[in-house]
This record gives structure tokens, C-alpha cells and sequence, in this order.
């Protein structure tokens, strides 16, 4: 059986999301258009408060605010198989898995853990020895519109059928630009997307514009300071960083395959007594939930299944009837 996935309004979440195989979410504008076109569908039917996100070429991490439970599964879902269906057709290839199953979203119960995650995931880039500073990241990111402070931005809306297979002599920079510039240029629709940085903070009880400041502050401190962290390891053994240049011009590679590992998260925090509270917490409401659901394939529907949690389809209670040869319909 799956985890359950309790996603209560107004929660905190740090989203993780990866490739099952391949490096294809590239810095080239190709790419960046796909991406774009799939947010921004994904957050119009599956309305979120994204507040942060970066992209790199197996994986995606987002922290969001919960509007309707409901709608993280749709949101994750949209993007996946929009995003899987384009490639597939660049790379010329018929119904691939692209994406692992699922995804991890650890609940972040502290501010000071939210701030850390956010972090972690801007620093990402400098961590795997892409680039010096989240500034230069060529990939896409929230980063320059987080800094900037403009929050709206209109993307084109691409199509699956837009897309085609390119041949092997247009994969590279100037192949991937010229079939960008195609998609876009034939693309009559455009999506509005919105980024709401300080939705976490909000989430955590932090109203006015100096308490936000402050912590924004402090959460670029804690990147530069794990950039400069990441500089440092590499200084020891001699390794030096990607870079810009590479980044943008790497071709889609399917033969990767992704060393990462390790166990999912129900929750994020720096405090103990709080994850344990909270673990001890959510299997009971896991345990509520299997007792409903066993009551509703029974037919009894009276009970509700707990909030936050994701209930099942309602189960058929009947078989529709048959007709056959000797089953003669009144008259």
C-alpha cells in the first residue's frame, strides 16, 4: 500500500520530484519553454502558492502552500505528464515512462526549517558543482524573480501535437533555440503565472513587510553561506565548477542513470519533540482513514475520512447487469 500523503490548507511543503531516466530538463531555451508552458498549465488547473522552485536536469524541488489538498496531486500530475509527452516526442520516442513514480513532500512544521529547505534548494546548483552562485544558474529557477520582486510573468502555452522529433543533427544549442523559437512563434495562447515568495512565510504567522524582509534577508545569507561552503570543498580537492557555457549547451542524454537514494519524509523540523508529535499524530489519522475506507466498501458511507488526507474513489457497489441470451426484458 502507498504512504498517505497528508496535505492539510495552509501547510508548508517541500515538494521533490525526479527523472526515472536521462538528464532532459536543460538549460537551453527549448527546454526552458517547455517548462514554463507546463508550470504555468499545471498551476492554472491545480491552483498552488508556489513560492520557490528550482528545475535541474533530473529532478525538481518546490516549496508550496496548500490551497485545496486536492489539488497537489493534480498540480505534480499536469506537469509530469505534459512535460513527459513533449519530450517524448522531441526524442522521438512512443509511450516512455519519463518520470519516477510519485513524489516526496515532507509537511515543514518551523519556519526555521522552511527557510533552511528554501536553502538547500538554491544552493542545489553550487552543491553539485554546476556553477559558482544560483545567480549565473542558466537553468530555470524562481531565483531572479524572487530578487527582483516582479512576480508575474506570461508564458506561451505549447501544445503535445506542437511538438516533433528532432534529428540528431539539431541537438545542440543552435538546433534547440531555432525549434524554440518555432514552438513559440506558432503558439497564439499565453498562460499568466504568479510567484508568491512570501507565501510560506504567511503560512507561518509572519504578516508585516519588515518581519518578511528580515527572514528573506536571512534566507540569502544561508545560500551565500552554502555557496561559499561548496566553493570551499571544491578549493580542497581541486575540482572546479560546470559552468554557464556547458550548462547551456549539453544535449538531452538518456543514458543517465540517477545515483540518488534514501528514504521518504513525513515531515521537516529541527525540533524532535515536534517530529514525533507530529508522526504519532498523522498514523492515527492514518489509522482513522483505513477504518473509513474499510467502512465504505461495506457500503457505509456515514463517516467522513479525516481532513488533509486524500480519500479513495468511492467503491462500486454493484456490477452492471448483464444481458444475456436466456434474460428475456419485460414487455
Amino acid at each position: 500500500m502507498k504512504t498517505m500523503k497528508y496535505q492539510p490548507h495552509g501547510s508548508v511543503l517541500f515538494v521533490t520530484f525526479s527523472l526515472e531516466e536521462g538528464l532532459l530538463l536543460l538549460s537551453n531555451p527549448l527546454c526552458l519553454a517547455i517548462i514554463q508552458s507546463c508550470l504555468a498549465r499545471a498551476k492554472a488547473l491545480h491552483p498552488v502558492r508556489l513560492s520557490h522552485i528550482l528545475v535541474q536536469a533530473n529532478h525538481v524541488h518546490l516549496v508550496l502552500v496548500v490551497i485545496n489538498p486536492d489539488d497537489i496531486p493534480g498540480f505534480i500530475r499536469c506537469f509530469k505528464v505534459e512535460s513527459a509527452h513533449m519530450l517524448n516526442r522531441l526524442l522521438g520516442r512512443a509511450k516512455r515512462t519519463v518520470w519516477c513514480e510519485g513524489y516526496d513532500s515532507p509537511l515543514v512544521l518551523t519556519p526555521v526549517r522552511a527557510l533552511c529547505a528554501i536553502a538547500y534548494l538554491y544552493a542545489n546548483p553550487a552543491k553539485d558543482n554546476l556553477i559558482e552562485s544560483i545567480d549565473d544558474f542558466p537553468g530555470f529557477s524562481s531565483w531572479h524573480m524572487f530578487r527582483s520582486g516582479n512576480l508575474c510573468a506570461r508564458w506561451k502555452r505549447l501544445r503535445r501535437y506542437q511538438c516533433r522529433r528532432l534529428p540528431p543533427s539539431a541537438h545542440n544549442l543552435r538546433g534547440y533555440s531555432e525549434e524554440a523559437f518555432r514552438l513559440l512563434s506558432e503558439s497564439r495562447e499565453e498562460q499568466k503565472f504568479e510567484l508568491e515568495p512570501d507565501a510560506w512565510l504567511e503560512a507561518f504567522g509572519y504578516r508585516t513587510q519588515d518581519e518578511k524582509e528580515r527572514l528573506n534577508e536571512r534566507l540569502v545569507t544561508r545560500i551565500r553561506a552554502l555557496e561559499a561552503r561548496a566553493a570551499a570543498k571544491r578549493s580542497r580537492v581541486s575540482s572546479a565548477v560546470m559552468g554557464r557555457i556547458r550548462l547551456e549547451t549539453r544535449t538531452l542524454d538518456v543514458s543517465y542513470r540517477s545515483q540518488r537514494s534514501g528514504q521518504r519524509s513525513w515531515c521537516l523540523s529541527e525540533k524532535r519533540r515536534a517530529r514525533v508529535e507530529f508522526i504519532k499524530s498523522l498514523k492515527a489519522h492514518m489509522a482513522e482513514a483505513r477504518v473509513v475506507r474499510q467502512l465504505w466498501m461495506k457500503g457505509d458511507t456515514s463517516r467522513l475520512y479525516p481532513p488533509g488526507l486524500h480519500p479513495p474513489s468511492m467503491p462500486k457497489l454493484a456490477n452492471s447487469l448483464t444481458i444475456s441470451k436466456a434474460f428475456k426484458p419485460p414487455r
